[in-house]
């Protein structure tokens, strides 16, 4: 069933559409969670949240594209699972991968103009590197794949991976220290 179909059922409110939305997108939204979870009951709480949530915010929301809504409410289920649980203890490549990206204080950005120019500059940066360096960088970033992960789905070995990942923060950083958030 398409998007748009699948989102009409959820302005109906009709029960399909959560069905449609699970064969559609449980795999996606399982893998997701997965990356960033890695228990097996905490990644089936996260998705069946993530259908909660999609069937309380749709309507009003009428996303524009239905698999990157699912993806950024698993996630945020799942890093909120991950700090119910101490993320060190439980996520340890969820916890190297920020770790990896220290330069970025969160008590230094606190007020939400801030971030949200903060954001607007990293996503200005994505978008100029590179087709594979942005696909690897989002990997692991957004999705915490981890490089082993990643080194598979590219057909790179994991030094090539750990360096172009350190290459991409070191340039990350050069940027935002230009554009003064450093």
């Amino acid at each position: 069933m398409e998007d748009l179909q699948i989102i009409e059922l959820y302005f109906m409110k009709n029960q399909q559409a959560l069905s449609e939305t699970q064969t559609k997108y449980g795999a996606y939204c399982n893998s997701i969670a997965r990356n960033i979870l890695r228990d097996v009951r905490d990644v089936e709480e996260a998705v069946n949240q993530t259908w909660l949530e999609a069937w309380e915010s749709i309507p009003p929301e009428k996303p524009r594209i239905l698999s990157a809504f699912l993806s950024r409410i698993t996630r945020n289920i799942s890093l909120n699972i991950v700090r119910n649980h101490s993320a060190k203890k439980r996520c340890a490549d969820f916890a190297k991968s920020f770790d990896e990206l220290e330069m970025i204080g969160t008590e230094s950005v606190e007020d939400e103009i801030c971030t949200k120019q903060l954001a607007q500059s990293i996503n200005e940066f994505i978008g100029e590197l590179p087709e594979i360096q942005r696909k690897v960088f989002v990997c692991r970033y957004w999705y915490f794949d981890s490089i082993e992960e990643i080194g598979r789905r590219f057909g790179f070995s994991k030094g090539k991976v750990k360096s172009m990942l350190y290459r991409i923060r070191r340039n990350l950083e050069k940027h935002l220290k230009q554009e003064e958030f450093l």
